[in-house]
């Protein structure tokens, strides 16, 4: 073993291993540093092709309504009814320098990323499909987010009794049923609405018997129009119905909303009242009469009939 010419014995061998050592961490430290300043590991030759594909809504809109519904969820007219409420609002209105998309184009990408979820509702596919950056995504969002929200009190409110759409409902129901069942002018159903994955907090609260982590949401609806007059979200997907449905204001409020000669049908979910009318339920070891039989077909005709209707219309699309 050769010594250094101070003695101390350290041999070439070792200081060739320790300034190969150096550069190698100096090389690591050098490609990290570049890494946290790109953001990216390789840099393309050139800019990813931006090739948007919101334009083809208005294609659809005239050729292929099924697509756009596809799309946002909503029928075209739906949407333009929803444009024009919101248009005015100042929220997309300011004095930079850079204007905001047009109003039509942010309500579209609001649309399309919440009626998805997992990866098809990230910022990344819907900058993709919009052809803007994911900046530009999140601040569509939260400015349509707001603009709806303000409206909600002018879309969801529950109609008096001596009101034209409490009339235009018991003409509904007593077309559709008998003249003694007219006054049933709501129904009431829960549904669920999944979520993208396992919630951090009691997460197995929301595991259903459909196997999804999910919201319950309670909906009650006018018959004649499918309005939503009432509605309670929030719940655990795995929480009952008749639950859940203490949440509304209807439940809470019956006396003044519904008074002593109106009701609201629902399934066998939900608990029997004066004003709330479900089927019979079968007892225990036991049979349904022949008249409990018939009453429990003619109101699945009224009830199902109801929320076929509304589930095509409000949920599917």
């Amino acid at each position: 073993m050769s010594e250094t010419s101070d003695g101390s014995g350290t041999s070439d061998g070792s200081v060739l291993i320790h300034e190969e050592y150096a550069r190698i961490i100096g090389s690591l430290t050098a490609l990290r540093d570049e890494v946290q300043m790109a953001r990216v590991l390789h840099t393309p030759d050139e800019p990813p092709m931006r090739a948007p594909q919101i334009q083809l809504l208005d294609h659809f809109t005239i050729h292929r309504p099924d697509l756009f519904r596809m799309k946002l969820r909503v029928n075209p007219d739906i949407f333009d009814d929803i444009l024009d409420q919101i248009s005015d609002h100042p929220v997309f209105y300011n004095q930079s320098n850079n204007p905001q998309l047009p109003v039509a184009v942010q309500l579209a990408i609001f649309l399309n990323r919440a009626g998805h979820y997992g990866n098809a509702a990230s910022n990344q596919d819907i900058c993709q499909w919009a052809g803007i950056s994911i900046g530009s995504v999140t601040n569509c969002t939260n400015r349509v987010m707001t603009a709806l929200l303000e409206q909600h009190d002018t879309f969801i409110n529950f109609p008096a009794l001596d009101s034209d759409d409490a009339a235009r409902a018991r003409r509904y129901v007593q077309s559709k049923s008998c003249l003694e069942w007219r006054n049933g002018i709501l129904a009431v159903d829960g549904s669920l609405f999944n979520l993208f994955q396992k919630p951090g907090h009691y997460g197995e609260s929301f595991y259903t018997r459909k196997s999804q982590y999910s919201l319950n949401c309670q909906a009650v609806i006018l018959p004649h129009n499918l309005a939503i007059v009432d509605y309670s979200i929030g719940h655990t997907g795995s929480a009952h119905d008749a639950f859940a449905f203490q949440s509304t204001r209807v439940f809470q409020q019956h006396e003044a909303l519904l008074g002593d000669n109106h009701w609201i049908w629902a399934d066998s979910a939900y608990p029997l009242e004066t004003w709330c009318i479900p089927p019979f339920k079968k007892p225990p070891n036991g049979a349904l009469t022949a008249e409990q039989k018939v009453f429990n077909t003619a109101l699945s005709k009224v009830h199902l009939f109801f929320i076929f209707q509304f589930l095509d219309v409000h949920l599917i699309y």
